[in-house]
């Protein structure tokens, strides 16, 4: 018995107090914020925090409020779009729905969808589009509120919202997916030649299938996340 219980034992001690991860995470987009902080000796020093999404607060398509406070502990895709687009949004939503059910399984798994056209996007509406798109309730939302807060949301995530006439239906949006992390922080990997790439095309297929790969990369960093904080708390209750 022994023989056989060593191995492990010695192997859950060494991964849940490693500070290294078995697997490449996944880069901080947006501008970092410089912390200054005071040591204990008096020392000044600097601190390098990434950045993170704005608050912010909105209606859902069930007339309830949805905020980023809310969505801490989760991660999540954000997009943008409207009902009534003539484009882009239908092969987008459509392949944020795959997303959707790929990741129906974890519990602390969301997606965000935010309406540039909030006029006409009511929470009714909203709610027959999530219908149609066949929205897991609690897991896919739907939202809308002040049009001018939206594009600044949209700034705050680092895409593209605006009215436009001159754009079909009226309004430009991006058709990039935003991946977010549980702090709030906007996460991606590093192209073929080692840039940032920030964002996914919503309508690339190819485009989907890396933005499943990573967020199984950071369901992969949460989930070690997790258990090395359990692992150190039974820890200390044992002391």
């Amino acid at each position: 018995m022994a023989i056989l219980v060593l191995p492990f034992l010695v192997y859950f001690i060494w991964v849940y107090n490693s500070k290294e991860n078995f697997f490449k995470t996944l880069e901080y987009v947006g501008p970092p914020q410089i912390q200054k902080m005071l040591t204990e000796d008096g020392e000044m020093v600097k601190d390098t925090i990434p950045y993170t999404v704005p608050e912010f607060t909105f209606t859902t398509q069930y007339d309830t409020s949805l905020s980023q406070t809310d969505l801490k502990g989760k991660i999540y895709v954000a997009n943008f779009f409207f009902t009534s687009c003539p484009t882009i949004c239908p092969a987008m939503n459509y392949h944020v729905k795959q997303v959707q059910n790929r990741f129906k399984g974890y519990d602390y798994f969301k997606v965000v969808s935010f309406s540039v056209d909030p006029e006409y996007d009511t929470p009714k509406v909203l709610r027959k589009y999530a219908q149609k798109m066949e929205a897991i309730p609690g897991l896919w939302y739907f939202l809308t509120g002040d049009k001018e807060k939206i594009y600044q949301t949209a700034a705050g995530y680092l895409v593209n919202a605006q009215e436009d006439e001159t754009a079909p239906g009226g309004f430009l949006h991006s058709e990039y997916l935003v991946l977010v992390d549980w702090e709030g922080r906007i996460r991606s990997r590093l192209d073929e030649q080692g840039n940032l790439k920030g964002v996914y095309n919503g309508t690339s297929l190819t485009e989907i299938n890396k933005l499943k790969d990573d967020i199984k990369v950071l369901i992969a960093e949460y989930e070690k996340k997790k258990s090395m904080d359990e692992y150190r708390a039974s820890k200390e209750e044992r002391k």
